[in-house]
């Protein structure tokens, strides 16, 4: 198992992707990049996933982003550093966690490793937080032995995606051989340095060099490939119990279909929805919409920020990251007045005649239970419902009617439904219903959701009317429990 750090906030904007598979961030704080939105942004998605926090402060040089040294006067660079810092302690008390660490950037970071004046003044800079926060260092730098000297907690950080120089600094990004980015090639670095506590620089030469965490850059090319593979290759003893997943299937473009067995339990309706909440809870922005239905569930993704396998691995690490279940929203228990009169019930002769029932008996199976809402369409509000009885069971209509009438109840196989608008359809119809079970007026236009249930209670015509009156007029309220 390894410690992965990534200096993030910095524009490249693949935090969401890449923070799933991390232990530590590095966050820009103004210097080379970064602003108080970006902060907030990054600082937030780190609390999510439950990554170190780490302040990433840098010479002020955006142009440059960091990456050039700069001759500021002591008490110059003394003050960006500690107004860098002071940025993100902000930030971080107004989302209620704590600062882990602090690693400077770029130029700095090479400076104050090679030179024991500029270390003298980074770590003056941040003397005030010696014994609250770690300090991210190479081994057997400048900044190390002083560091060791007055006391800091030093944590050693060598670099998963650079090449290292006979002394120890890294290859100028200037030349051909600076990045690695191929995954073997890097997984190789690592475990030299994870087993053998050395590093083969660029000279094949092996030197000793001590690593606690291991950082990628957020703007090598392909940074979320490498965290990536080396939370696969070296993390794999941190999960005791796989979890089943869903079937990952490509659905067009932009789109990520999840799919469980084709059951319609309540066992998989509640492994769906609790899919569904963990993504809704995670507020992914790369996710644009999600479709729930029986056993299935529709990822509609931004394919310009994502592509389909980062998105399929992004979701695996994010259910491991959850606990095993989760608090579904509240299910609530809707009556739902159906009358079965003949001139509504116009195929209860037909299933009369089929399953050999009397219309009494079709009326009382279909209300004796209580049923389950596991989707909702193909039109909005359409309830479809579990639990029916299998004595009524019947196929739908060999050709569908034209216009079913709004509020209809019928039976399609082994579910029962209603009509939440006139349209076209192929379901017995056995009842219709005087509520609006779709309006677009109130605030959740449908007033059930996929997970509810129903109780459907038989009334006579003369109800039915004064219903749809008291519907129609605004003063009628559906009658539910919490169940």
């Amino acid at each position: 198992m390894i410690h992965i750090n990534c200096d993030v906030g910095e524009g490249i904007d693949n935090e969401e992707i890449l923070m799933p598979y991390l232990n530590a961030c590095n966050i820009a704080c103004g210097g080379h990049a970064g602003d108080v939105e970006t902060m907030h942004e990054v600082v937030a998605l780190a609390k999510k996933y439950q990554v170190e926090i780490g302040a990433h402060p840098s010479y002020p040089d955006l142009e440059n982003f960091g990456r050039v040294s700069m001759e500021l006067p002591e008490t110059e660079l003394i003050n960006t550093i500690q107004e860098q810092i002071a940025n993100l302690e902000v930030v971080v008390k107004l989302h209620d966690v704590n600062i882990n660490h602090i690693k400077p950037h770029g130029a700095l970071y090479n400076d104050v490793a090679k030179s024991e004046e500029k270390a003298k003044a980074f770590l003056k800079a941040i003397s005030e937080y010696k014994d609250r926060y770690k300090l991210f260092v190479p081994y057997n730098s400048a900044i190390e032995k002083l560091a060791i000297k007055q006391n800091f907690e030093v944590v050693y950080e060598a670099f998963a995606d650079r090449n290292y120089n006979d002394d120890l600094t890294l290859v100028s990004r200037t030349k051909s051989s600076a990045i690695l980015t191929k995954i073997d090639a890097i997984i190789s670095h690592i475990s030299t340095l994870q087993n053998e506590q050395k590093v083969q620089t660029i000279s094949g030469e092996k030197t000793t060099l001590k690593s606690d965490t291991f950082c990628v850059h957020s703007d090598t090319k392909n940074a979320v490939e490498i965290v990536q593979q080396l939370y696969t290759h070296f993390n794999t003893e941190r999960v005791t119990v796989q979890p089943k997943f869903p079937t990952f299937t490509r659905y067009g473009n932009n789109g990520l279909l999840l799919t469980w067995e084709a059951e319609m339990t309540q066992k998989v309706l509640y492994s769906v929805l609790e899919y569904q909440e963990k993504i809704t809870n995670f507020r992914l922005k790369l996710i644009l919409d999600v479709i729930q239905s029986n056993n299935s569930l529709l990822i509609i993704y931004n394919f310009n920020k994502i592509d389909f396998i980062t998105l399929q691995h992004l979701l695996e690490r994010l259910f491991l990251l959850l606990s095993d279940t989760i608090q579904l929203p509240k299910q609530y228990c809707w009556d739902i007045p159906v009358c079965y009169d003949a001139q509504f019930g116009i195929d209860l002769d037909e299933i009369t005649q089929k399953n050999k029932l009397s219309t009494k008996e079709i009326i009382q199976l279909h209300t004796a239970p209580t049923y389950q809402v596991f989707s909702i369409g193909f039109l909005p509000g359409f309830l479809y419902l579990g639990g029916l009885d299998k004595r009524l069971h019947i196929d739908r209509k060999s050709t569908p009617r034209l216009k079913v009438k709004k509020g209809a109840v019928g039976i399609g196989g082994m579910q029962t439904g209603i009509y939440p608008k006139t349209s076209p359809g192929g379901w017995q119809i056995i009842g219709n219903s005087p509520l609006n079970f779709f309006d677009v007026s109130k605030e959740k236009p449908c007033f059930a959701k996929a997970g509810d249930f129903i109780k459907f209670t038989a009334i006579s015509l003369e109800e039915y009317h004064e219903i749809a009156n008291a519907v129609t007029n605004g003063t009628y309220t559906v009658k539910s429990t919490v169940c």
